[in-house]
């Protein structure tokens, strides 16, 4: 999709109908402050891809048109650029999609960004290999938008996903494409609970990888990799021997309780890249969390969370042989996008090895959310604050000198300004046990229109 395409349409059908489409959209611009090369970990971590470890400068503007096409039809259309000061492109498209919604289905077409959850305080948001810690990718998805109800009591529903995303060119392999889909059931089983519960399936296929050549994309390779069969003629021996494609995926378990004035979740994701990591071999390796948020936003603590990362486990493919999570061999740069980590941001990518060179750890993580309001305003804030336990991979340590790496990290988030333009203090810090301290300090300026 061309983005002058993008301009005459948008152009074109707001003037059929303007009466019935609403505008919305932001300006950004950020500026940050360090006392070593590299920011807090959390300064650059889960922002979407927007920064990174040595950024200084960056800002965004995006925008969306919203058209009701009927009382069950609508279509939205955004883009953005964004603007970074440390990338080889400084100037890149941030979000360029069409997103239809037919009731309960929803079609996106080109590339948005995943919706915050949980008020922004998880350190992965969705799952723990699906967060917002790289850039959106570009694709097409279809989606239920809302629980579909099998029933009139409304106790049975499921939520479901289909998507083709196209990864490109990364640091080893050229024309990349990734698979994803997802079912989850869900049962109101008691006044006020929830539970849910389902699977989600990742698989990186085709492309060309330098080392092993042009890999399977005929359409009889796509069937087996959403099926996780094994390789055909023409795959490398280790597809033939397992399953085409690098395969991910997660268990997941939720179960919710609505209270007279707060929700309380409780969450449950393993992972899994073989068979014996979905049969549970590799138990208890995953996240663990409680969220608990309050239905009056206006509090001066709204919503808090707890979550638990575990990866130690690894179940055993071979003599000496591990998982070793988000690395991979036909696609040397692992579950990452544009050099960001694709799941939760505990995982270490480096760019100059192309590989995961962290993936076993353990790790907590505490979010705090809340308000400080007036008669007229309500000033934001959050807070996050983890504590990690770094080994490494199985077999190699995270440094040359084999020590394990323990890192406390701290973030906050301030709001200074409301009204007509908003502004925001961050702070936070980065304690490592092997490395000196890292403080940093940010400023954040927003328009909305």
């Amino acid at each position: 999709m061309k983005f002058q395409f993008f301009l005459l349409f948008s152009l074109l059908f707001s003037d059929l109908v303007y009466s019935q489409v609403k505008y919305s959209g932001s300006v950004n611009l950020e500026g940050y402050y360090s006392t070593k090369e590299t920011l807090p970990f959390w300064f650059y971590s889960n922002q979407r891809g927007r920064l990174s470890a040595q950024t200084n400068i960056d800002g965004w503007v995006n925008g969306k048109l919203n058209y009701d096409i009927s009382d069950n039809t609508s279509l939205e259309i955004g883009g953005g650029i964004l603007y970074q000061d440390t990338f080889k492109y400084e100037v890149f498209i941030d979000e360029l999609y069409a997103d239809f919604n037919y009731k309960w289905l929803q079609i996106i077409a080109g590339r948005k960004q995943k919706p915050e959850l949980y008020n922004g305080l998880s350190a992965t948001n969705d799952n723990i290999l699906w967060s917002l810690n790289a850039r959106a990718i570009p694709g097409i998805q279809l989606k239920t938008n809302a629980p579909v109800y099998l029933n009139s009591n409304e106790k049975f529903a499921f939520e479901a996903s289909w998507n083709e995303y196209y990864l490109g060119d990364n640091n080893g392999a050229k024309n990349v494409r990734l698979h994803h889909k997802e079912i989850q059931v869900l049962y109101n089983f008691r006044r006020g609970w929830t539970l849910k519960a389902g699977i989600q399936h990742f698989v990186q296929w085709g492309g060309i990888s330098e080392e092993f050549g042009k890999q399977p994309d005929k359409f009889s390779d796509y069937i087996r990799i959403i099926s996780g069969r094994e390789g055909d003629v023409g795959a490398n021996q280790g597809d033939i021997n397992n399953a085409l494609g690098n395969h991910l995926g997660s268990w997941e378990l939720y179960v919710t309780k609505e209270l007279k004035n707060k929700r309380l979740s409780f969450i449950f994701n393993n992972f899994f890249e073989d068979g014996s990591g979905s049969r549970g071999a590799n138990f208890p390796d995953g996240r663990y969390g409680i969220f608990i948020k309050s239905k009056d936003q206006r509090q001066l603590i709204n919503s808090f969370m707890y979550e638990f990362y575990y990866t130690r486990k690894q179940s055993q493919t071979g003599p000496f042989l591990y998982d070793n999570y988000f690395n991979n061999g036909v696609y040397p740069f692992g579950w990452t996008y544009k050099g960001s980590i694709l799941g939760a941001p505990f995982f270490t990518y480096d760019s100059d090895l192309n590989y995961i060179v962290n993936n076993k750890f353990s790790a907590h993580h505490i979010g705090i959310g809340g308000q400080f309001s007036t008669y007229f305003q309500s000033f934001p804030y959050k807070i996050l604050l983890s504590y990690a336990h770094n080994e490494g991979t199985y077999g190699k340590s995270l440094n040359t000198e084999g020590l394990n790496e323990d890192v406390l990290n701290f973030y906050s988030k301030w709001r200074l300004l409301n009204l007509p333009i908003q502004a925001d203090l961050k702070l936070g810090f980065e304690f490592n046990s092997i490395k000196e301290p890292i403080f940093g300090a940010g400023i954040s300026l927003s328009k909305q229109f």
